[in-house]
């Protein structure tokens, strides 16, 4: 049940009894205090005695009616201007004391001296960092200065073709014993050259002009090498694919190892065979280099441990330069046709070879070609002597005179017409090795102006779609557009 408030009589009899109780409450403080007053005036101050002096004097104004103890506040956490003040007294304070100047100054030397060290350990850090990319930058651009003074000598002029031969077989090696040891390209780390953002903008505008004509460049290896600065940019440089005759440059750098070696004798049939089979591109000489490199032969079907002996000479070639550094390369099959033998494709034991799943088919990435060409030019390549003699072997002349109309020269394949020769001036050093097949369109060029301050660069495309092999304007193109870029023309000015 709800309890019912009292009624207004209620409340007014219980305040009237609360102030009576209030009253009498009051009446005795009332008389505790009388009795207080009438003890503080029991004490007189004249009464002491002289030998009472040291007692305290109470007064009355010492005495409170009513004492409340006060309860103890919360300690609260001073503001930061009572700390301020705490230590500029404790500062006070400290410097009242005798030598406090001196041991200041001891400190304030102390902590200037500390500064120092750490600024001069910082600037001692930077200024080595900074001598240490200098002396790089000094040092690769003294090697470069001593790398231009090896290359070929202007004008860069092709030999003379030889004359036609029947053979078709050359010589035995004269030390075919050598021949069966592990041989390794000299060169066998990579050259040490440096990614651009130049010269990647070269190799950009090179794809852009071949996506606007509308080819793939799925198939597509591009690399760029600046001679002059030891720069390199590419557009998927390390990719490999089946580059035709380029493939030629890589047998005859290993022909002219072994010829250094002792292993082939350095007599003018080997000459005249490297001779056709750079400058003509000839399947005939190459096939008979190839026999000569691996004593091996084409011909009939082979079974069990013969052919397993056979594909390893062959495979020599490849590891001659995968043991060097040049990953994924396979360059131990030959090319086609081959008119001596009569073979239009592979047949017999190459045949066997080229349907092999174990065996990779000849495949090389434009990085691979670009490196080699460029230890050639350099010198590096198995001597400077044998570097000298490949250079000459891979010189074009690109007066319209010598490649426009005198196709027989060629043997029917043109190395300048369609290709980067054809997009230069007649005026620059060329050296190229150049491969065409109906699948595709490849080259690795050599390219120096014959101007003071003019571009020396390596440049290598390999175009693996049938598209490439069917334009003939592509590849001058590009060639023309890398000289303009390479020579500092932009493209309005060109």
């Amino acid at each position: 049940m709800q309890q019912r408030s009292p009624s207004p009589y209620q409340q007014l009899a219980d305040l009237e009894e609360r102030l009576n109780r209030a009253n009498e409450y009051i009446q005795r403080l009332k008389q505790e205090n009388s009795k207080l007053q009438r003890k503080a005036d029991w004490f007189d101050p004249g009464n002491q005695s002289p030998g009472n002096q040291s007692q305290s004097r109470i007064k009355t104004g010492d005495f409170s009616l009513l004492r409340l103890e006060k309860a103890t506040p919360r300690r609260r956490r001073r503001s930061s201007r009572y700390r301020d003040l705490e230590s500029s007294n404790y500062l006070r304070k400290r410097r009242s004391r005798p030598g406090w100047k001196k041991l200041y100054q001891l400190r304030l030397a102390g902590l200037i001296l500390a500064a120092l060290t750490i600024l001069w350990i910082i600037v001692s850090a930077i200024s080595s960092v900074v001598q240490f990319f200098n002396r790089s930058e000094i040092t690769f651009a003294g090697q470069n200065t001593e790398l231009l003074k090896q290359l070929p000598t202007t004008p860069l002029l092709p030999p003379d073709i030889p004359p036609g031969t029947r053979a078709i077989a050359l010589p035995t090696p004269t030390n075919s014993s050598l021949q069966e040891t592990e041989l390794v390209y000299n060169v066998t780390t990579p050259p040490n050259l440096k990614p651009s953002q130049q010269l990647q903008a070269v190799v950009d505008e090179m794809v852009q002009l071949i996506q606007s004509r509308r080819l793939s460049t799925e198939p597509l290896s591009i690399a760029l090498i600046n001679v002059k600065t030891g720069e390199i940019a590419g557009y998927q440089q390390k990719s490999l694919f089946y580059p035709a005759s380029v493939v030629k440059m890589f047998w005859m750098v290993n022909v002219l190892d072994q010829m250094q070696r002792g292993i082939l004798p350095n007599e003018p049939v080997y000459g005249a065979d490297l001779n056709r089979m750079i400058q003509q591109s000839s399947n005939d000489a190459a096939s008979r280099l190839v026999d000569a490199l691996t004593s091996t032969d084409s011909g009939y079907n082979l079974r069990g441990e013969k052919y397993v002996n056979w594909a390893s000479k062959r495979r020599k070639i490849s590891e001659f330069f995968g043991k060097a550094g040049y990953e994924g390369i396979a360059i131990h099959q030959k090319t086609y046709p081959i008119n001596y033998l009569r073979h239009e494709t592979p047949e017999g034991r190459d045949m066997q070879m080229w349907n092999d799943p174990q065996e990779l088919r000849n495949q090389i990435s434009s990085e691979h070609a670009a490196r080699l060409m460029y230890e050639i030019v350099t010198g590096k390549a198995v001597s400077s002597e044998a570097s000298a003699k490949m250079v000459h072997f891979l010189a074009r002349d690109l007066r319209l005179s010598a490649w426009r109309e005198n196709t027989a020269r060629f043997a029917g394949f043109n190395p300048v017409r369609g290709f980067l020769g054809q997009g230069l001036p007649s005026e620059v050093d060329f050296a190229s090795k150049a491969g065409w097949t109906e699948t595709g369109r490849h080259e690795v060029a050599f390219v120096r102006s014959r101007e003071e301050n003019g571009p020396i660069y390596v440049l290598a495309i390999l175009g693996a779609d049938e598209g490439y092999s069917k334009d003939w304007q592509l590849f001058p193109m590009l060639s023309q557009v890398v000289f303009d870029r390479m020579s500092g023309k932009n493209p309005e000015q060109q």
